[in-house]
């Protein structure tokens, strides 16, 4: 009888959460399957038209920009944002480290501004000859880098978002990364300190394995976080020059929004979805998922 009541409990209490859940994320997806095996232009009636919308979908040349555009700023920018986290995580858990608060506290500050406001400073920013980089380059004696323009280039409108996209997300992911460095047993880094082991080496074959679930949750959800930002795409290039950054959403955007082809569009966001599931099917099978023991 108490085990019941304890049931009942629990999923009264979680029933929020499992009403949010179903509502704006498992709903949408079913409606977004649906009118994806439909011709559905918003405003007119749909009608099935089985997978079509598929079959023009991996036709499409401007499907293709998309995703190559999507992997030109979504791998650097994960490895940066990864690896710097990483990095800094490293550094403020050094107990000896002066001004550790203070230093946490600039880290995780870019990450809870504002993407319109942020978005408008790093324009000025990239700005050729008068923005930031232009002055930065000038002390250096680089002049002949003063004139790039970052977000109007093809080669540079890319790695202009990552570098925006490392700036802003880093310090959730260096404080996860701290939570994490924080967990590990200190008996085991002990036990390799006595036995001889350097620190490259204890993070190597210590830290990092005892890690593996967090690593893992790290990747991923920087992963779907990058691969599905619209704002700093659209704020700094608007899906240009030439398409070079018309990303995955800049792609839904336009087909939704401007051309009013839901049904296309709803195909192209399950490819989306399927996008992300498969990255993180690959990165726990690769890291081989474990838990703490």
């Amino acid at each position: 009888m108490g085990s019941r009541r304890e049931l009942r409990y629990g999923l009264t209490f979680i029933s929020p959460a499992i009403l949010f859940f179903l509502l704006f994320w498992i709903l949408p997806v079913v409606l977004a399957v649906g009118y994806s095996l439909t011709d559905w232009i918003v405003g007119r009636s749909a009608r099935l038209v089985g997978l079509r919308n598929y079959v023009a979908l991996f036709t499409d040349p401007r499907f293709h920009e998309s995703l190559l555009a999507t992997l030109k700023i979504t791998l650097p920018a994960l490895v940066g944002t990864c690896g710097l986290a990483l990095f800094l995580a490293l550094l403020l858990n050094d107990d000896k480290l002066r001004g550790r608060r203070v230093a946490m506290l600039i880290i995780i500050l870019p990450f809870v501004t504002d993407w319109v406001a942020t978005g408008l400073v790093w324009q000025l920013i990239y700005l050729p000859n008068s923005g930031v980089l232009a002055g930065l380059f000038s002390q250096l004696g680089l002049r002949q880098w003063m004139t790039l323009r970052w977000t109007t280039s093809r080669q540079l409108a890319p790695l202009a978002i990552a570098l925006f996209t490392i700036w802003k997300t880093t310090g959730l992911y260096a404080i996860i990364f701290l939570a994490g460095l924080k967990s590990v047993p200190t008996p085991q880094l002990e036990a390799a300190q006595v036995d001889g082991a350097n620190f490259w080496q204890t993070l190597a074959f210590i830290t990092l394995p005892l890690m593996r679930p967090l690593v893992v949750f790290v990747l991923v959800s920087a992963f779907v976080s990058i691969v599905g930002f619209f704002e700093p795409v659209y704020m700094l290039t608007g899906g240009g020059p030439a398409d070079a950054t018309r990303t995955l959403p800049i792609f839904l955007y336009e087909n939704f929004f401007q051309f009013h082809k839901g049904g296309y569009a709803s195909a192209a966001g399950i490819v989306f979805l399927f996008l992300c599931l498969g990255f993180a099917l690959i990165a726990a099978r690769f890291l081989q998922y474990s838990y703490y023991e």
